[in-house]
Order: structure tokens, then C-alpha cells, then sequence
């Protein structure tokens, strides 16, 4: 059975790409153009995501209401919205994803990247494989039973009893063998449920890591299902407790993950939970091992990475599931407080707080989270720029005229290609017909780059005010793409009119 989706959306234009992008990525879709009749079909039917366009309050309450419903409370809500919405107004209605307007191609994919991979997750996490595997059960007062398993999944089974009738209480202890394996799972259980005809649910209690690692590929190869690769990301934060990972593929708050964290010296695979997440930066993951020694293992590697920053990889994450049963709160499901008095992790504190942070302030607290800057690496420090000494790759120093506008101008389209000339006359113009607004200084402007890489970029000459955390396009020779103010020069300093930027593109 594929991966389906319903989605909702009137314009033709945001139509065209998402059909064309659900297609590559083998999602079935169902169209409605109205809320009137998307609301039926979430009544009467189930799908794996809900693509909503939230153009306006209906809209919204769409989401809300979708949550609520009894069908599709457990599906993948995707939310498109405008850049000005607030990203967590979208996350309390109920939406695991966000996608700002304009939408493209690149966005689209890399939201669904994650989407598609949390999909088959979740599906796999629900469906009982049907079996015929014998196991061998240990009751609480000593007593043992022979029983046959007739489903399996991830999280419990069904079985029959082969012993007299009677009512089986309390937890059990069991173990089986996988067909055509040599993995023999050996756990704990509770009985959720039996009848009258002998037959049982089982729900794992306890589970090693590899009999769980076991089960998990044994079941995703009887599916006979594609496995999505992982998601790969670029540390950007790290602490004993948790980590930020930087990617445009994140997933949503109470995400269950898996990581691969490697370095030079060595490598841990653990688990973890998506505390933060922003669609254009990344997501804030808070370190959950299983056992003491992958504790243990997990903090060594960190060592590690503190110790050589230079021979850290990329950050290999897959998705376990959502807790959809966790109540949402005003910080979109971030970390809760520590018990038992334990001292606070500064990171997952930020994470906490993420959702009352605008991106400048954000990234700026999340610089004090970076690992330290290798002795090569210390010629670019630059106090007048606070992400300068953090660079995993250098800055190629260029001269080439590009424009910057606020990315909601609405003007764009008219204006992205104004000559300088032209645009400095048009300001003159303006300025003796009317008086100076802010708006207007979201008009392009040709400055000029001083610096670029594949991340970011340096560029000076800006005669209109911008801050950090404020997102501008930069238009050059045809090409326009999104980029995030990291910082701004000060005036008095030889950084004035100078501005730092962060890619926001996927390429």
C-alpha cells in the first residue's frame, strides 16, 4: 500500500509544484480546491499527510479541527504559509511541517524529505506483520508456557495460548526466535488484553538495543518497503545533553530519532527527541540513550568532538516515530525542565526558549554551543563578526554588484533588475514627492559582495537599516535566493554598511 495525501490548495501555481513533487517522491494525491470539501474527506478517510494552503482563518481552523477528528489525528499535517506568519501559531494548531511562501521546488523537497521519511515510520510502527513464530513464555509466579505468535510489530504482538483456559496476569518474560535469522529476541511484556478463545495481546515492556535493532530491520524487511536514507546534517551545536543540527530537511518537535554521531576517533549511534525545530535552520535534538553504557559511549564520543572539532562528520539522523500523546505547549514541545534539582543543560534551556527568539537571537545564543575553533582555523577570527570564527570552509573574496530586498517586498518583480543608476534616481525621485517610509527601504538597492562561500556570504555598501535575524534576497545576474542576517555592522567600525549573511537555500 503507498503513502497517500490530501491536499488543499487553490492556487494552480502551488498545485503544479507540490502534484510534481509528491509524484517524484511517490505520494499518491487526492486534490480538494475548498475547505467545505476537504472537511468530508477528513471525516470519511485516512491519509498519511494533509497538505493544507493557510491562506486565511478557515484555513487554520482546518488544521485545528483535522487534530481533533478521529481519522487523521495521527497523520502528517504540512502547513504552507506566509513568511509573516508565526511559525509557532502553525505548530499549536497542529502542524509537524511548515512551508513558506513563495514555495519552490527545493523547498518542497526537502520538507517532504523528512515528511516521507517520518510517513513510512509511523506506518511501519502501526502495522502487525502476521506471522507463525513459536515463542516460549514466563508468567510472574514461575510458571512457563508455550504460545504461538500470530502478528508481530515493533511494539507488541498477538498471541495464542496453547495452556487451559484462565485469566494470565501481571508481566511476563519471553523469548523467540526471527525465521530465517539467528536473532533470538529476548524481552518483557505486559498483557494488554486476552478473550475467551485463548488469544492475547502483548506490549513490549523492555527491549535491549539489539533486540530491538533486530526486530525493527527483521519487520522493514518482510515489508518489502524502500528505505529512505538518513537525513544528513552539519553539527552546529553540541552540549553533553543534546545537539542542533543544521538542515533543511528537519523534523517536527517530538520526533523520536536516531543518530549516527561520528568523529576521527570514533563513532556512537543513539537515540533522541526533536526538542526545537525551524524549517529554514534546523532542529534542536535532546540525547536520549537507552542504556548506561551507550550513555557512557555517547559522552566519550563528545569528548572526542570537543577534542578535534576539525574531524567531526555529518550527522546521520533517522526518524523512530512522534509521541503524539505529548501535550503541546507555547515552546512547541521544547525540552521540560530538569528533575530530581539536576543542574539545567544551557543547550536544551535554549531550545526551551527557541520559540520566543527571533533567528538572530537564536543563532547568536547558539554560537556559545559551537565547538571550539581549530589553531588553522584562527587567522579569520573577527570580533565584528560573530560567526566568522566558526567557518568549516574559507570565504572567496569577490567584487560582483547584487541587489538586496526585504524578502516581502512586493515590489520585486518590477524591480529586481534596476540598473544602480536607476535606482539611486527613483530614490531621489521619491524623495521629493513624498515623504521617507519604511517601506521604502525595502526598495532593492545595488551594494555589492565582498566575500562568499557555499554557505554564506559578506557584503557592503547597504544604505537601508536591517537587523539580525531579518531575511533579504539577493538578486545577481538573473539568480535570486534567501539568505538569513546573521549580523550588522556597527556604525564607527570598518564593518559599517556591511551585513553577514546565511544561505536559506537547499543548493
Amino acid at each position: 500500500m503507498g503513502l497517500t495525501s490530501l491536499l488543499i490548495c487553490s492556487d494552480d501555481r502551488s498545485l503544479r509544484v507540490l502534484r510534481s513533487v509528491l509524484g517524484e517522491l511517490e505520494i499518491d494525491v487526492e486534490h480538494c480546491a475548498d475547505d467545505v470539501s476537504a472537511a468530508k474527506e477528513l471525516a470519511h478517510r485516512t491519509f498519511g499527510a494533509v497538505i493544507i494552503d493557510c491562506k486565511d482563518e478557515h484555513s487554520f481552523a482546518l488544521l485545528k479541527s483535522m487534530r481533533s477528528g478521529q481519522r487523521n489525528s495521527k497523520s502528517m499535517a504540512i502547513a504552507i504559509i506566509e513568511a509573516r506568519t508565526n511559525l509557532q501559531a502553525a505548530f499549536q494548531l497542529g502542524a509537524n511541517f511548515v512551508i513558506f511562501k513563495p514555495i519552490s521546488t527545493e523547498k518542497v523537497k526537502s520538507s517532504f524529505r523528512a515528511a516521507r521519511a517520518l510517513m513510512k515510520r509511523e506506518r511501519r510502527r502501526s502495522v502487525r506483520m502476521p506471522v507463525n513464530i513459536a515463542a516460549y513464555f514466563r508468567f510472574q509466579n514461575g510458571e512457563g508456557e508455550q504460545v504461538s505468535i500470530s502478528s508481530l510489530s515493533e511494539g507488541g504482538m498477538a498471541v495464542r495460548f496453547s495452556g487451559a483456559p484462565g485469566k494470565r496476569i501481571g508481566p511476563i518474560a519471553f523469548s523467540f526466535a526471527l525465521p530465517d535469522t539467528t536473532t533470538v529476541i529476548e524481552a518483557r511484556g505486559t498483557i494488554a488484553w486476552q478473550d475467551s478463545r485463548h488469544h492475547g495481546g502483548i506490549q513490549f515492556a523492555t527491549l535491549s538495543d539489539a533486540s530491538h535493532q533486530g526486530l525493527k530491520e527483521w519487520l522493514h524487511l518482510q515489508s518489502g518497503e524502500k528505505h529512505d536514507p538518513p537525513i544528513r546534517c552539519s553539527l552546529a551545536g553540541l552540549s553533553s545533553a543534546g545537539c542542533f543540527l543544521r538542515t533543511q530537511s528537519p523534523f517536527p518537535p517530538q520526533t523520536r530519532v536516531e543518530l549516527l554521531l561520528q568523529v576521527a576517533d570514533g563513532s556512537v549511534k543513539t537515540q533522541g527527541k526533536v526538542q526545537f525545530m525551524d524549517p529554514e535552520l534546523g532542529m534542536g535534538i535532546e540525547f536520549l540513550p537507552r542504556t548506561p553504557a551507550n550513555r557512557q559511549r555517547l559522552q566519550e564520543v563528545i569528548q572526542q568532538m570537543y577534542a578535534s572539532p576539525d574531524t567531526v562528520s555529518d550527522v546521520l539522523v533517522e526518524p523512530e516515530g512522534i509521541d503524539w500523546d505529548h501535550d503541546a505547549t507555547p515552546s512547541s514541545g521544547a525540552a521540560q525542565p530538569p528533575e530530581n534539582d539536576a543542574e539545567p543543560d544551557p543547550l536544551l534551556e535554549l531550545f526551551r526558549a527557541g520559540a520566543s527568539l527571533t533567528k538572530g537571537q537564536f543563532l547568536l545564543e547558539l554560537e556559545k554551543h559551537q565547538l571550539a575553533v581549530s589553531p588553522e582555523d584562527a587567522p579569520e577570527l573577527s570580533l565584528s563578526e560573530p560567526f566568522a570564527y566558526h567557518r568549516r570552509e574559507p570565504r572567496i573574496s569577490v567584487t560582483l554588484p547584487v541587489q538586496v530586498r526585504a524578502h516581502d517586498d512586493p515590489n520585486h518583480v518590477q524591480q529586481n533588475y534596476v540598473q544602480q543608476n536607476h535606482v539611486h534616481e527613483t530614490s531621489d525621485h521619491n524623495s521629493h514627492d513624498c515623504p521617507p517610509t519604511d517601506h521604502q527601504e525595502s526598495f532593492p538597492q545595488t551594494t555589492h559582495l565582498i566575500d562568499v562561500s557555499h554557505r554564506g556570504a559578506r557584503i557592503g555598501g547597504v544604505a537601508f537599516r536591517l537587523k539580525a535575524g531579518e531575511v533579504v534576497n539577493l538578486v545577481s545576474d538573473g539568480c535570486d535566493a534567501r539568505f538569513l542576517i546573521i549580523w550588522v555592522g556597527e556604525a564607527g567600525t570598518p564593518q559599517e554598511g556591511q551585513i553577514g549573511l546565511q544561505s536559506l537555500a537547499t543548493d
